[in-house]
């Protein structure tokens, strides 16, 4: 398996206590959390409800708050790790740089920076936001001061009292630059186009309730299906029931009317586009923040870099010690940099060459005993990754158990099922926000959307808690035992 993040460490669990307990996971971080091992910038912190942010098989009755923070989450993955006994399982710094299948012995041989591993199942959980997206700006490597990724940040460059230019008003900007904006002399935010909001309501939770949630876990479970069910009316709006959108666009608007007096400001942070068609952010601080004197919103086009600042297109440059690109991710590279080659020599590079597609997420013809989690179309305008995982985890065990019944020793998608899932895909994609118009990072330039699920997330559940009939193929050698 590659990747110990929540995919990673909720696939042992889950494997475990399924009986599959031969498994090998490798990071090439030097601890287990992922996303949240690597994105340590200033105000890093979760955009799901903590109690619907979690394993359902570890509630955590004593989150200190309602949006959980990065330092939290990961210990918190460490913690289940180590409480349910699959710790030892994860071999960390250690990068899958290929995987190729062995035809002849239905086995799959990874090339790792430590040396070659076999398996007789391949689990990828890279994730959909790993690897930074820098953008080709001219002059960026001429920048004298130091210049990072949020991703990658630099604890060891001092802040106080210095001019820090942030590109980018994605969901970690509007993280980063609240937090930063009170020890800076300046910041300017480089804004390309601006996103729909709503009220985060984030609040700490007091001693008594946290003893109330260890006391009464029913009410974990409530907040948890609450909170569930809100996300699951969000995700209607965005794809089956559109006419509940001026609702939400009601709300952001008025956070906005609220927070920003200037009309030109106001304008200025008000999207065009339909709410919901980029991603939605939650944020009880960046309105307030963009009216603070030391921060300067700037929507004029970046013409260059220099060393000691940024030029825009009106020939204006500003000038600044630190650059932060607060650019996201390459959403689209589910498996990036790992290179899996199949049968034949095929690779998946070359299978998803038009457009990355998997069945539910999970599993791509040609590529046997292979599953993707968080793969293709599993991403959300309101979904817990978590409760996405844990099903795609549920899918695998079903395959594993369906294997074990048939005594084979490999399982394959059919083209047939991929065929018709995709069909299916498109035809119920074309009907929602993310198809209204927009930019985004959801949508690449070709009009595909690799990145989205367009029905509630309780249809995921369900798909994936079986194997559909006709969707695999078996076919059994000598019967050697399944293993992940």
């Amino acid at each position: 398996m590659v990747g110990a993040g929540f995919g990673g460490v909720g696939t042992l669990v889950m494997l475990k206590r399924a009986g599959y307990e031969n498994v090998t996971v490798f990071e090439k971080g030097e601890r287990v959390g992922g996303v949240w091992n690597y994105n340590t910038y200033p105000g890093a912190a979760c955009d799901v409800p903590s109690h619907l942010y979690e394993f359902s098989f570890a509630p955590n009755p004593r989150w200190s708050r309602r949006y959980a923070p990065q330092a939290e989450i990961q210990a918190y993955i460490e913690d289940v790790a180590r409480r349910e006994g699959v710790f030892d399982r994860v071999r960390t710094n250690t990068e899958v740089e290929r995987a190729t299948w062995d035809e002849e012995r239905a086995k799959w041989t990874l090339q790792t920076s430590a040396g070659e591993h076999e398996a007789d199942v391949l689990v990828t959980a890279c994730g959909q936001l790993s690897v930074p997206s820098v953008p080709p700006l001219p002059g960026l490597d001429s920048f004298a001061g130091p210049a990072f990724h949020t991703a990658e940040w630099r604890h060891d460059v001092e802040l106080q009292g210095k001019r820090v230019a942030v590109i980018g008003t994605g969901c970690s900007a509007i993280q980063t630059v609240p937090a930063i904006q009170p020890l800076v002399s300046h910041v300017d935010v480089y804004q390309r186009s601006p996103g729909w909001t709503l009220p985060k309501m984030d609040f700490a939770y007091p001693e008594t309730a946290k003893k109330l949630f260890e006391r009464f876990p029913a009410l974990l479970r409530f907040d948890r299906a609450f909170t569930f069910a809100f996300l699951e009316t969000v995700t209607a709006a965005m794809t089956s029931r559109r006419w509940l959108l001026p609702v939400f666009r009601a709300v952001a608007r008025r956070q906005i009317n609220r927070a920003i007096k200037d009309p030109e400001l106001r304008r200025t942070v008000t999207p065009g586009d339909e709410f919901g068609c980029k991603r939605i952010m939650l944020t009880d601080d960046w309105y307030p923040t963009l009216t603070e004197p030391n921060v300067e919103l700037v929507t004029d086009r970046i013409a260059e870099v220099t060393p000691t600042g940024i030029r825009t297109a009106d020939g204006r440059e500003r000038p600044a010690d630190v650059l932060v690109l607060a650019t996201g991710f390459k959403s689209h590279a589910f498996v990036a940099p790992m290179e899996i080659e199949g049968p034949g020599g095929h690779t998946l590079a070359e299978e998803w060459r038009d457009v990355a597609r998997a069945y539910l997420g999970l599993s791509v013809p040609g590529f046997p005993n292979m599953f993707v989690l968080y793969g293709p179309n599993t991403n959300g305008g309101a979904v817990s990754i978590i409760h996405q995982l844990e099903s795609g985890i549920g899918h695998v065990i079903a395959a594993l158990r369906e294997l074990d019944t048939r005594r084979a020793d490999r399982i394959e998608l059919t083209r047939e099922a991929s065929d018709a899932f995709n069909r299916e895909l498109r035809d119920a994609l074309a009907g929602t926000v993310w198809h209204s118009g927009c930019t985004s990072w959801y949508v690449d330039e070709d009009g595909n959307d690799p990145s989205q699920w367009p029905w509630q997330w309780t249809a995921y559940r369900r798909r994936t808690a079986t194997l559909a009939p006709g969707a695999y193929r078996f076919s059994a050698n000598e019967r050697v035992p399944v293993a992940s």
